[in-house]
């Protein structure tokens, strides 16, 4: 292209990070700032944030912020101050992260949500309900997305009688209908509980059809807890199911080997073989930045 605009930079960038190509993106946002060509505006931004959370590259989103300070046209606020608090939360820097939402001159339900998502994914359950309780004082009313946060808080903190609250008030008093997402927290709730009894009768009374998210949160209850006759149960309804992958079908296998049960362990590995699915290899990643 001849002439090349900050729109058509950003689609670049953008783009990239919606395939899950996130070095490439983040080599996209490097090659525009060096070429002087245009300058980055705020979906630029917002979208190499959300990079940098994905990538939990916590150096180069500190960059970003860096740099939105030293642009004056640029507003930490809305759409780019709640990007900047999601990657501070996801590389758990839960001090920034707060820091920014409170700079924030209007706070919008994604502000809040984010804050208390991030409290929760950080091993501040108490204090993200805190913060919730905060959120209902200053009129905001919660989302679905609210309550999974707040669920998920519960269920790592292990409240139970609060998360059964939430659950509850959740379908009465706001009137949300709740999703897969909050049925698979309520059974990691339990299953976290060692209350895998309970987490498996709250799955069969459902009134929607389980999907690997909530029977994954019952193997892991039974991986933590080492029960065997649940994980039979739930065994029986994950095998040959749509949208299983792999990494289930090893944990299944593996729990299946600690239990000395080597005919099963061996036959979902040949399961896996026949139908063809394997589990993702792990990797790691290290930021050179880090080890200076």
């Amino acid at each position: 292209m001849g002439k090349r605009d900050v729109v058509t930079w950003t689609t670049m960038l953008g783009g990239y990070a919606q395939r899950g190509y996130y070095e490439e993106a983040v080599r996209i946002f490097q090659e525009m700032l060096q070429g002087g060509e245009v300058q980055p505006n705020e979906a630029t931004l917002v979208n190499v944030l959300h990079v940098c959370a994905l990538l939990g590259d916590l150096s180069l989103g500190k960059w970003v912020h860096s740099y939105m300070d030293g642009r004056l046209d640029v507003v930490k606020d809305g759409n780019v101050g709640n990007a900047l608090m999601n990657m501070y939360a996801k590389c758990g820097e839960m001090g920034m992260t707060l820091k920014v939402f409170n700079e924030l001159k209007r706070k919008d339900l994604f502000s809040w949500s984010i804050g208390i998502g991030g409290m929760a994914m950080n091993g501040y359950g108490k204090q993200s309900l805190e913060l919730f309780s905060l959120m209902l004082c200053h009129g905001i009313v919660p989302d679905g997305i609210t309550f999974i946060s707040l669920l998920s808080a519960c269920s790592h903190a292990g409240l139970i009688d609060k998360g059964l609250v939430f659950f509850k008030a959740m379908q009465d008093t706001y009137g949300i209908t709740p999703e897969l997402g909050h049925y698979a927290c309520m059974v990691d709730m339990y299953g976290r509980a060692g209350l895998l009894v309970e987490a498996e009768a709250f799955m069969k009374n459902m009134p929607v059809e389980p999907d690997q998210t909530v029977l994954g949160a019952l193997v892991n209850a039974c991986k933590l807890h080492g029960n065997e006759k649940i994980l039979e149960n739930v065994s029986r309804r994950l095998v040959g199911a749509s949208g299983v992958g792999g990494g289930t079908y090893t944990l299944l296998s593996n729990m299946y080997s600690n239990f000395k049960r080597w005919t099963e362990a061996y036959h979902l590995r040949d399961i896996m073989g026949c139908i063809g699915v394997r589990k993702a290899p792990g990797c790691s990643r290290v930021d050179a930045s880090d080890l200076r």
